[in-house]
């Protein structure tokens, strides 16, 4: 289960590095962007995210399913996950593999708002390790949805915020 899922949380360990050249800018960056249609200077978490994914996808030469969220709005990656059943709420945080997807909730937006793929699920201290893309490095509690680069994340389950949870990958 999650064969696609676990190649992009590898693809995505070999972007670790990447940052922008100016404001959501550069060439990864719109690399990212291209992959959902999305102009340069846009946000670019989610596209980052679909971008691993079509990389894992073609690189074992398996579909992904046509459902799957092709966008850079990662509202619509939990809207699909919650109509697909792929939803897991931060609670049940014990049942995330390494390729699925975490969703961070930020109450000032009202909503889901940055997204990064699970490299290491939580251990018995609720602390799992994400690849996140327009983030910045770690800076203790604080979840940045608007930063410089690709960067491997420590987080804990609380970090996923009052409405946040993790998207199961099953292909």
């Amino acid at each position: 289960m999650g064969t696609i899922g676990r190649a992009a949380a590898n693809g995505a360990l070999a972007n670790v590095g990447v940052t922008e050249e100016g404001d959501n800018r550069g060439q990864w960056v719109e690399t990212y962007q291209r992959a959902v249609g999305i102009p340069p200077g846009s946000p670019w978490c989610a596209a980052f995210v679909r971008y691993r994914f079509e990389q894992a996808a073609e690189k074992l030469d398996i579909d992904l399913p046509a459902a799957f969220p092709d966008t850079g709005w990662v509202p619509s990656y939990e809207a699909w996950a919650r109509r697909s059943g792929f939803w897991i709420p931060a609670k049940d945080a014990d049942k995330i593999q390494k390729g699925d997807l975490a969703c961070f909730w930020f109450a000032a937006k009202g909503r889901c708002a940055h997204i990064g793929i699970v490299i290491a699920p939580p251990n018995e201290n609720g602390i799992f390790q994400t690849v996140e893309g327009n983030t910045g490095p770690d800076r203790g509690t604080q979840v940045e949805r608007d930063g410089d680069g690709v960067y491997l994340k420590r987080r804990r389950i609380s970090h996923l915020g009052a409405h946040g949870g993790f998207i199961r990958i099953p292909f």
